[in-house]
């Protein structure tokens, strides 16, 4: 694994060499930074008082540590606090908040929890991270052979919504829009939900700022008197890998008093960031790149502002790949679910060496061994940006 490691390594040093030295290219450079790895902390401390059948679940999983910043938040979710965690992307946030829901569902099965989360990609790729782990617990797995999760969306069928309202797995995963929609206005039909909600996670708050941060924030307070007619308070564990003010943001979002988590134990390799002033049009310059890192071998992910844009890149890169142009494909939000969850399948398995995308999988879907991203245009944000 080193060895495939250092070759890629190679692959990029020298994508980035011809880039800087080339006739064209080269004068298009107008900056060029690097951020040198970090080391990882790793504490043990916590995994000793986790039940028995849990860490004989994370040791079927390679996990015999945890980082330092994961400990912290989950024995401050252990000591009923609500927890914002502002950590970098791949710095391991979603077990944060599977372990004390996990734990809990170990103690008490009728527990409940309460995923949010602002995109479908997202949404499924959380929902198998989580089901894939606790396969390995066995008491759960015989109570919720389908899983302990389950997605509750727009793409949900009418057949598997009246299905998870009469018998609701212990995670329903869905986002605000739904929450507004199917659950609040119609509580009853989901009272023994919430008479048992425990947690409730909030990923990549971020998102919610502006005009639709104030809808969701509002949205949250009336999820908490509804909740509280059931006599419920469960904790909030709110995550974001980008975001300056995690606690002013975060107690404004959700109306309570927040932990804050910001310090990372998670190792980070090293990074490069170039900056392009093209002297063709964006959309072509990025073409002409992605068609040299896929050439290489690169696993690389395009972000575009719009459809079109996603659709010409693909356009005009696809016909010079030769025998790679099945290895790209576009993602957009207009593709069938069905599409969309084949691509995000294909992509994280690295059936796909390429995948032009909107901003539909841009937040923090696990897409595994990620070489380059090609960023079209200014996301916006800073934040956006990092993330």
């Amino acid at each position: 694994m080193e060895m495939v490691d250092q070759q890629t390594a190679n692959k990029v040093e020298e994508y980035l060499a011809s880039l800087k030295n080339s006739p064209k290219f080269g004068p298009q450079v107008i900056c060029h930074e690097i951020f040198n790895e970090t080391m990882a902390a790793y504490s043990n401390d916590l995994l000793e008082t986790l039940p028995k059948e849990l860490q004989e679940a994370l040791a079927d999983n390679s996990i015999f540590n945890l980082y330092t910043h994961q400990e912290n938040a989950v024995h401050a979710i252990q000591q009923s606090q609500n927890i914002i965690v502002s950590t970098p992307t791949s710095s391991g946030k979603s077990m944060i908040y599977n372990l004390p829901v996990l734990e809990r569902l170990l103690k008490e099965p009728t527990s409940h929890a309460l995923y949010l989360f602002p995109l479908k990609a997202l949404s499924q790729d959380q929902r198998s991270s989580l089901c894939n782990f606790a396969a390995h617990l066995p008491s759960l797995q015989k109570l919720w052979p389908e899983g302990v999760g389950a997605i509750y969306d727009g793409d949900t069928t009418p057949y598997h919504r009246r299905r998870l309202r009469e018998k609701t797995p212990p995670v329903i995963i869905t986002n605000p829009e739904m929450l507004h929609l199917s659950f609040l206005p119609f509580h009853e039909n989901w009272a023994h939900f919430f008479a048992n909600l425990d947690f409730i996670v909030i990923d990549e708050i971020h998102t919610y700022r502006g005009v639709f941060g104030s809808h969701v924030a509002w949205l949250i307070r009336r999820l908490k008197r509804i909740l509280s007619h059931y006599n419920k308070e469960p904790r909030f564990i709110l995550s974001s890998a980008t975001i300056g003010n995690p606690r002013e943001f975060a107690e404004t979002l959700i109306g309570e008093k927040t932990e804050t988590i910001t310090k990372t134990g998670a190792p980070q390799s090293k990074r490069n960031f170039v900056f392009l002033n093209p002297w063709d049009s964006p959309a072509y310059t990025a073409s002409q790149l992605l068609e040299a890192s896929l050439k290489r071998g690169l696993r690389t992910i395009v972000y575009t502002q719009s459809r079109k844009m996603t659709e010409l890149i693909s356009l005009w890169t696809r016909p010079r790949l030769g025998d790679l142009g099945d290895k790209l494909s576009s993602y957009r939000a207009g593709f069938l679910a069905e599409e969309r969850r084949e691509i995000e399948r294909k992509l994280s398995d690295g059936s796909l060496l390429g995948v032009i995308s909107t901003s539909a999988l841009e937040l923090g879907i696990n897409i595994g061994d990620l070489d380059i991203c090609i960023l079209v245009g200014y996301p916006g944000s800073i934040m956006a940006s990092w993330q």
